[in-house]
């Protein structure tokens, strides 16, 4: 099922969220299509309800078959016992449960009430089940109760894929891509709101709370469900420790080569990735680790070497300090450095002819002509390394970050001349573990 489907469940269906019945069961909606819905196929787990003649006798066997096997499987990943049995609402065809319940474009399943799931028939899989099980977990004592982030997390996770890609490896695209939120906890409150753009919501938090699941178990995971105001209660840790230890996983973790290409041509981003002769090409170190010897800073006090880590501070609102190569070097050059923003605004690389790249915590900037183009689809996370790649290919500017195109401007340098390579901080402070040159060959 696509994710952005269960997105307009939750948010554009108030009706398929209508009180239950009197009965405790069934909801209005529920009752409503059961007019049309009038055959009836009974199980020990669950209750099939589909309209005569319009569903194959096929088609409704593996139906019923994939989504008793679902309620299972469910029970074991859960460790619980379902009470109860599951109603499920079969329809021929996505266009006509839109019709019979008024679910919104695109839809192809939602669940409703207690006991409900409505579904095309041919519907497979088990986020609308998680929500449904997810009711008869076990109340905790003066709990918090539990937010969308957690809910729709929760059922992603469980589903374990979304487009024929993990969710997992969507979370380690994303970081990859610099396309994490900057602020989880403000993602959560925000919720559904405030992902990057492009991104799906539903894969953010659904790699959160399948990680989880694979640090912590699922009882205690079920248990903070229904107490998520307090994390430090279930895990030992507060959210933001959590945070940052999922980050760090999700940057850690290596998504198949198909899932990046998959993900960069959802949101636009199919620039080529650093050629291998440029990514393995020898560099000429612009520090040798152990002085700023050979370079010449605008602040004498604002730049040092520490433990091999060129170190760069700048406490000064909204200004840069810039360091710079005393020799200068040809327009057509390649740069690359290792680094992080440790804190504050900005880095900025400076090749020959004071073209710039600044990587932002907000966004990033190429200069072009008198002015900068953007993009705010890839951005740095301050506390985090990155490998960045400037180069001006006989005017074409071109940069990458980790390997993954940020910049491709052709004849967009075309103009730029000789001159020194540089680095900067703005307002904050930031380290580099090496800062070297390379001949772009012939």
């Amino acid at each position: 099922m696509d994710v952005r489907a269960w997105l307009l469940v939750a948010f554009l269906l108030p009706v398929a969220r209508a009180a239950p019945s009197r009965d405790g069961e069934l909801t209005d909606v529920d009752r409503k299509v059961m007019t049309t819905l009038t055959g009836v196929r009974e199980t020990p787990r669950a209750l099939f309800h589909f309209e005569p003649g319009a569903i194959s006798a096929a088609d409704l066997d593996a139906a019923v078959a994939a989504d008793v096997a679902a309620i299972g499987d469910l029970e074991k990943t859960l460790a619980m016992k379902y009470r109860g049995r599951v109603h499920f609402f079969l329809y021929p065809s996505i266009a006509a449960m839109t019709a019979l319940t008024g679910a919104g474009g695109g839809t192809v399943a939602f669940s409703t009430g207690t006991v409900s799931v409505h579904q095309a028939h041919d519907f497979r899989g088990c986020h609308e089940l998680v929500h449904i099980f997810a009711l008869q977990f076990p109340p905790q004592q003066d709990g918090g109760g539990c937010d969308g982030f957690v809910v729709e997390g929760l059922a992603t996770a469980l589903a374990q894929s979304d487009e024929g890609f993990a969710i997992a490896d969507w979370g380690a695209c994303y970081a990859k891509l610099g396309l994490l939120p900057d602020s989880l906890q403000e993602f959560r409150r925000r919720w559904p709101e405030g992902a990057k753009t492009g991104v799906h919501p539903y894969h953010v938090a659904g790699s959160f709370l399948g990680w989880l699941v694979e640090q912590h178990g699922i009882a205690k995971v079920k248990s903070w469900y229904v107490d998520s105001t307090e994390a430090h209660r279930w895990f030992g840790k507060g959210f933001g420790q959590l945070e940052r230890e999922w980050r760090e996983a999700m940057g850690k973790r290596t998504p198949p080569k198909e899932a990046l290409t998959h993900v960069r041509r959802k949101l636009g981003l199919e620039l080529e990735p650093l050629p291998e002769a440029w990514a393995k090409a020898k560099g000429t170190a612009l520090f040798d680790g152990k002085t700023t010897g050979g370079l010449v800073a605008e602040r004498a006090d604002g730049w040092k070497v520490e433990g091999g880590v060129l170190r760069g501070s700048n406490d000064q609102p909204s200004t840069w300090s810039h360091l710079a190569t005393v020799a200068a070097h040809p327009a057509r050059v390649g740069v690359r450095a290792t680094l992080q923003l440790v804190r504050g605004n900005a880095v900025k690389l400076r090749t020959s002819g004071d073209r710039e790249l600044i990587l932002a915590h907000w966004s990033s900037y190429l200069s072009a002509g008198a002015g900068f183009v953007g993009n705010d689809r890839r951005k740095i996370v301050p506390g985090r390394w990155y490998e960045v790649v400037l180069v001006n290919d006989g005017g074409r500017a071109r940069a990458w970050l980790d390997g993954e195109g940020l910049f491709d401007l052709p004849g967009g340098w075309a103009e730029a001349g000789s001159g020194s390579l540089g680095i900067a901080v703005e307002t904050g402070e930031i380290e580099v573990k090496s800062w070297e040159v390379f001949d772009l060959g012939k």
